[in-house]
């Protein structure tokens, strides 16, 4: 794989920024967040993990992987999602900047937040390539803030793009394993894969259109923790399920209970926003991986 190309150097030339996207589908920047605000937000996960058994007091993973969508997996996520610093993670000045340059209107921030906890031993769950217009849907200008909470080198499972990809338009899919259980076929693309040995700090932004994939992790004992952010400007449409808390187990007030920001709550609804049905084809549709 190659290396990403960092655009850190060139965060203050927003033509420069929106010529690379438009040329590789993703915009990766290294040390863009300092580490105090991402470290609160790390331990705060992994103490959630420590408390339902799923790591020992080093971290390091105990029992079972847990897979996404398990019902196991929702004893730590759903206090994740309740987190307010986790919400507020979203938020952050250096990545609205970057997406304000991109859509070069207001940023809509969606409200519907994901965290990724990743454990070793659970190759076959990795999550495949895919193109995340297929779960967003509305409209492909559409951004994705890929964040690793920690340092991410390749083997902890990262996240690697096919550059230029999203040049190809919307690909046909297949049923797969991992978070979305939607994948790509790339053998026959002719584009070259991109990643990186990530840092604390390190922040990847990409096109709704790019095919991207998840690398497994293949260490012995970590667990990678990330977060997947979504930004597009407000005159674009969203799906109006796009607006629900990530998985739909929890409601917004319930999520809220005990949280000191009120600017963080329910902010989308004095935006001027056009909604629109999700489009249930994709899954429907989908084939099985020949």
């Amino acid at each position: 794989m190659n290396e990403f190309i960092d655009s850190a150097t060139v965060l203050d030339r927003p033509a420069m920024l929106r010529g690379r996207m438009a040329r590789y589908g993703y915009l990766f920047f290294r040390g863009l967040l300092p580490a105090d605000a991402i470290t609160p937000l790390h331990q705060a996960m992994m103490l959630a993990c420590r408390d339902q058994g799923w790591v020992d007091a080093e971290n390091h993973p105990a029992g079972q992987p847990r897979l996404e969508g398990s019902p196991e997996f929702f004893d730590v996520y759903d206090n994740v999602q309740r987190m307010e610093g986790f919400h507020a993670f979203a938020h952050r000045t250096e990545v609205l900047s970057i997406i304000e340059a991109l859509v070069q209107e207001q940023v809509l921030v969606h409200p519907r937040n994901i965290a990724r906890i990743s454990f070793p031993k659970a190759e076959f769950f990795t999550t495949p390539a895919h193109q995340d217009y297929v779960h967003i849907q509305a409209t492909p200008a559409t951004y994705t803030a890929w964040t690793p909470l920690s340092d991410c080198p390749q083997e902890l499972g990262g996240l690697a793009v096919l550059a230029s990809s999203h040049k190809l338009g919307l690909l046909p899919v297949h049923k797969a394993n991992g978070a979305g259980g939607l994948g790509i076929d790339t053998d026959d693309i002719d584009l070259p894969w991109h990643t990186t040995d990530f840092k604390l700090g390190d922040v990847l932004v990409f096109h709704s259109f790019v095919v991207h994939k998840a690398l497994p992790n293949r260490t012995q004992n970590g667990i990678r923790l990330s977060t997947d952010f979504r930004y597009q400007g407000v005159s674009e449409p969203i799906i109006l399920d796009g607006l629900d808390p990530h998985y739909g187990r929890l409601g917004w007030d319930e999520i809220y209970r005990g949280w000191q920001r009120k600017d963080l709550q329910y902010y989308w609804r004095n935006l001027p926003l056009k909604t629109v049905a999700r489009d249930p084809s994709f899954h429907a549709n989908a084939t099985e991986k020949k």
